[in-house]
């Protein structure tokens, strides 16, 4: 991969850090008001599950940020955008979509067909 497509998805992964944190920063700051006003709730189902979705979300930022760390890392480091287990270059249009990638698409089909076998081959031992 080029230096200058390294250099692109490196200000695209730091784009959508920034935009990500702003997103955290709005669902804490949701979180606080709606504790604030829960005194006035009626309903304390709906508010238990507002409560939830804010949750699930906070979750999945912290997701998607600590994949954009790593990825950030990789770039520094010089591994990124390569496979990991045979060398090849993962396509960009891969890491566009999947920035914390390691495996390129053949590989990574490979490492799901083999891990599904090991988990049926477990679950199988279990019905006996």
């Amino acid at each position: 991969m080029s230096p200058k497509t390294v250099m692109q998805l490196k200000s695209e992964l730091l784009i959508k850090k920034n935009q990500l944190m702003n997103l955290q920063v709005l669902n804490k700051q949701a979180a606080v008001e709606d504790e604030s006003s829960m005194k006035d709730v009626i309903d304390r189902s709906d508010s238990e599950e507002a409560w939830h979705a804010k949750e699930r979300m906070s979750m999945h930022l912290k997701t998607e940020l600590k994949q954009i760390d790593i990825s950030l890392q990789r770039i520094e480091a010089g591994t990124f955008g390569d496979c990991e287990d045979c060398g090849i270059e993962i396509p960009v249009k891969r890491l566009r979509v999947r920035p914390d990638a390691t495996l390129c698409l053949k590989c990574q089909e490979a490492f799901e067909k083999e891990s599904a076998g090991t988990r049926g081959g477990q679950s199988g031992q279990f019905l006996h």
